[in-house]
């Protein structure tokens, strides 16, 4: 797989090809089969499959003031992408002249002069141009007057909700992960740096890793079981995201108990694939009292990752 960074540098060879346009946000389900019709039609027409994609997201641009995090980090975004095998990645720079490209611009200049595309794959609420006044049956109506083809592929629905990027990303701020990794098809993940803490977890027994730079949605509150990444290796691990109330720490911190774990890995990259919540961040009594509630979050962790 290929990975372009503008429309200009994309060579020949990966031109007259099927092409999915969407912005992917979290790799969920519904990309998914959209992804998998991209690969059908470029198989079956012997032509390369091309996803395009956006970076930033859009609405970081047009509104800023929301401070809306990506699901997944850009680098993730590419990797569960390139596990589809398409031939080619075009991440475009989003900014505002990008943003106020009128769709048939956007369409005739990009997809069809430039890329040349021959088959045109996108979700049934797929929007683009200024203002998002293109849609998929407005390129439905620009196809009519080309050579291409479009396919326009109808939502996922699971237990009668529709899988959305938006959806996703509701429930993750609910700390409902459970319902939200069924969507995105795999555990949610918060990818950072492992740095120094006040070592309060190591005085309890149970010495933490604290995460910082996290660049995506951070979970509501609470809990979590999670299987934690570290150089390539895989552990169970008890994660908390917020505060301390029992030391009367109010800035919310991501902690993560590794299971079985026991080096120093300050400075490097820590993956936590959060599987489930186990319960909401509260204030105990004493010491004692935390840490029988930190025993039994562990065992808790322990059932639910090795589930």
């Amino acid at each position: 797989m290929q990975i372009f960074h503008d429309f200009e540098s994309v060579p020949a060879t990966f031109h007259n090809g099927a092409i999915s346009i969407g912005k992917f946000d979290g790799v969920h389900c519904g990309h998914a089969l959209i992804i998998n019709h991209l690969k059908n039609y470029a198989d079956k027409l012997s032509v390369p499959s091309v996803v395009v994609t956006f970076c930033p997201h859009p609405i970081t641009i047009l509104r800023p003031e929301l401070d809306v995090r990506p699901i997944h980090t850009l680098e993730r975004k590419i990797e569960l992408i390139g596990k589809f095998n398409v031939d080619a990645i075009i991440l475009i720079h989003t900014d505002k002249k990008f943003l106020q490209q009128s769709a048939e611009t956007f369409f005739f200049g990009t997809l069809c002069e430039r890329l040349r595309a021959c088959v045109i794959v996108c979700g049934k609420n797929f929007t683009f141009g200024r203002d998002r006044t293109g849609n998929a049956e407005s390129m439905k109506n620009y196809v009519n007057s080309t050579v291409a083809e479009i396919d326009i592929v109808e939502p996922v629905q699971i237990d009668g909700a529709i899988a959305s990027s938006s959806l996703i990303r509701k429930l993750i701020q609910e700390g409902r992960i459970k319902e939200a990794n069924t969507f995105l098809g795999l555990p949610y993940r918060l990818s950072g740096i492992v740095v120094q803490g006040d070592a309060r977890g190591r005085t309890l027994g149970f010495p933490t890793a604290n995460l910082e730079r996290v660049e995506t949605l951070i979970p509501k509150h609470g809990v979590y079981a999670a299987i934690a990444t570290i150089e390539g290796r895989q552990f169970a691990s008890t994660t908390s995201i917020g505060t301390s109330p029992t030391f009367c720490q109010t800035t919310p911190r991501i902690e993560v108990f590794i299971h079985n774990f026991n080096k120093d890995i300050y400075g490097q990259e820590l993956h936590i694939d959060i599987i489930d919540v186990i319960r909401e961040i509260k204030h105990f009594n004493s010491k004692d009292e935390l840490i029988n509630q930190m025993k039994q979050d562990i065992i808790q962790s322990n059932k639910i990752t090795n589930h």
